[in-house]
């Protein structure tokens, strides 16, 4: 049986959504600024009315847009970074907003980390400690190290002992790892920001190893805060 890779090729909806956010950073769009009509937009991507009307749904959906029956498509006034932030989360097809499972990820990993130092097994502390361990390594050798860190998380969501909590970082598995490859990116551009990162990580471990929960919450979420500020 021969089979051949599968190719995925951009829909119109994602490249009109490109343009528009090109156009928003080469600053031919203000924020609060009304967008060209459906129609003109047509008319210059020689597209149909229906894939603009898709791309524009698409933005109101990821927040960057406001759509106004009678009046047009408003560009929502939120940074640039911002917009530009969700734009690329909606075109990667990205459906939760970063900053929002960031505050989500603090709400949940926080108590996961309480509970770990309060009632994980050594078996659960010592899978922390090999997570920790490999993603140590990754950093080492200047690799991106989304799945490590990822796999860092998940090892604590497991030694809470709560079933719940393991799920939902199940469910987030594709968002969170998304986010972690675009942050962590970033983040080897940056001089020595790796190693402050994974001092984050090792203080996590230290409270959840030493059975202080109170500390363990702390960390984990100063470590997710800083996250998001590193993102935006």
């Amino acid at each position: 049986m021969n089979l051949s890779p599968v190719v995925r090729k951009k829909r119109v909806y994602q490249d009109i959504v490109e343009q528009i956010k090109q156009a928003i950073e080469r600053g031919e769009i203000l924020h609060g600024e009304k967008l060209p009509s459906e129609r003109t937009l047509a008319e210059s991507f020689s597209v149909s009315r229906s894939s603009v009307k898709e791309a524009f749904s698409v933005l109101e959906s990821a927040g960057v847009v406001e759509i106004k029956q009678g009046s047009g498509v408003f560009l929502l006034k939120n940074s640039t970074e911002d917009t530009i932030t969700k734009i690329n989360a909606a075109i990667r097809g990205v459906a939760v907003d970063i900053v929002e499972l960031m505050e989500l990820r603090q709400a949940i990993e926080g108590d996961a980390a309480y509970y770990a130092a309060m009632r994980g097994s050594r078996e659960d502390v010592e899978a922390v400690y090999q997570a920790f361990g490999d993603l140590e390594k990754a950093v080492i050798n200047e690799k991106v190290a989304a799945e490590e860190d990822f796999a860092f998380h998940m090892s604590i969501a497991k030694a809470a002992r709560n079933s719940i909590i393991e799920k939902v970082m199940y469910m987030l598995s594709d968002q969170v790892l998304e986010g972690l490859s675009k942050s962590r990116a970033n983040t080897l551009a940056a001089p020595n920001k790796s190693q402050l990162i994974l001092e984050e990580h090792r203080m996590i471990y230290h409270a959840i190893r030493d059975g202080n929960p109170e500390l363990a919450k702390e960390a984990m979420c100063n470590h997710l805060q800083k996250v998001k500020q590193r993102y935006l």
